[in-house]
């Protein structure tokens, strides 16, 4: 029978394992500075050597960065193309966001550094969040004959979902994104027949499959950014309940009396056109945190389609039943018992969300290089020393 291991030896050797960790960090720390006084020195062919076994097993970025850079320049002096070309693209791997400076770097590393990128090409993201629904009535539709008062409420939903950003450059993407819905609203209705009210509360889910284009700033820790596009909505699920109160007056007690009834939970994606699109716009600000950013977004969708199939709402013609038989009698249950007919409308929504970003970043070296801006850059810095 195999013993587990006992909890105080456990702790030890995660303790031992990063001592030893830590140990091999300063140990390399120690060769890269001495490297770099070999460097300074002007001792160009052993540095390789130095580093070797370091860059082997030190996985710290921010030292392989170092390390790498001081190899790049290394190799350029040494006129060695194929090792500086390499080494700038591990300092890229190290640190995707990079980026030389001709006021503090080398101009010959300042011009290698125009043939690479390490811009992410694609980026993907989560978000979750909630929304409210606004219907936009498009015709008043009713199974009463008095004027009645209609009004919808705003009812609270939630969203979630996954997008994939494909860069155009640093600053133009399109977005595509997969989100499930959950969204509600109510209407109430006072003065049916007379002096009944009823409540009808809808809760639909949806699948959002939104296309947009989208600019975001490049710099900064904050980033605002703005998009639009459009969306194909496919419904999944529509229940709704009716809540009535049926007030009578009574001659005996010469009193309005209310008996108040709750209806089951009826199906009414049959009364719903299930496909359906709507065009949005929205904004918002990432914050970056070191390679990734988290975000805040604000979006409106203008429904463009009714949702309501008016061929169907009373009835479910879909099935192709008997009219005489009983589950498509019960299909007009809304109408006919609970005194319902949807109004026809289309559905905005107005989303809220919050949400990570991970930017996928693929250092390569450019197909057309940015080496002639780099050019002018320095033929307009020695033309300035010329007039100093």
């Amino acid at each position: 029978m195999i013993r587990p291991i006992p909890k105080f030896l456990f702790s030890c050797a995660l303790f031992w394992s990063a001592c030893f960790s830590a140990s091999a960090q300063n140990e390399c720390e120690l060769v890269l500075n001495r490297a770099i006084e070999e460097f300074n020195a002007g001792h160009h062919y052993g540095i390789p050597a130095m580093l070797s076994e370091c860059l082997e097993k030190n996985q710290n970025r921010e030292w392989r960065q170092r390390a790498y850079l001081l190899l790049a320049e290394t190799y350029l002096l040494l006129e060695d193309p194929f090792g500086s070309e390499k080494s700038y693209l591990e300092v890229l791997r190290a640190n995707p966001e990079y980026l030389t400076d001709e006021k503090r770097d080398p101009i010959d590393l300042v011009y290698l550094s125009s043939k690479f990128t390490s811009t992410p090409i694609f980026s993907l993201s989560v978000k979750i969040g909630p929304n409210i629904s606004i219907i936009r009535k498009l015709a008043d539709r009713g199974t009463y004959a008095d004027d009645v008062r209609k009004r919808y409420i705003l009812k609270p939903g939630f969203q979630a979902g996954v997008g994939l950003d494909w860069h155009y450059n640093e600053n133009l993407s399109a977005v595509l994104e997969g989100n499930f819905v959950f969204s509600s609203y109510k209407q109430r209705i006072n003065g049916q027949f007379g002096r009944d009210e009823s409540s009808f509360h809808d809760r639909q889910t949806w699948i959002r499959m939104p296309l947009s284009v989208k600019y975001s700033a490049s710099q900064g820790q904050y980033r605002p950014y703005g998009y639009a596009g459009v969306s194909f909505d496919l419904l999944l699920g529509d229940r709704a309940t009716i809540q009535y109160k049926d007030q009578n007056f009574n001659p005996e007690t010469q009193r309005v009396e209310s008996i108040d009834r709750e209806s089951p939970t009826l199906k009414y994606k049959s009364k719903r056109n299930a496909v359906n699109y709507s065009l949005f716009v929205g904004g918002g600000v990432k914050y970056k945190i070191k390679l990734d950013y988290i975000f805040a977004d604000l979006r409106y969708s203008f429904g463009m389609t009714n949702i309501v199939d008016d061929n169907n709402s009373i009835f479910d013609y879909n099935k192709g039943e008997n009219p005489t038989s009983e589950s498509f009698q019960d299909s007009g249950d809304g109408s006919f018992r609970w005194a319902h007919i949807d109004d026809l409308f289309r559905m905005d929504n107005l989303f809220i969300s919050v949400g990570y970003i991970r930017p996928l970043y693929k250092p390569r070296k450019l197909k057309n290089a940015r080496s002639r801006a780099v050019l002018r850059s320095i033929k307009r810095q020695g033309d300035e020393v010329k007039v100093d």
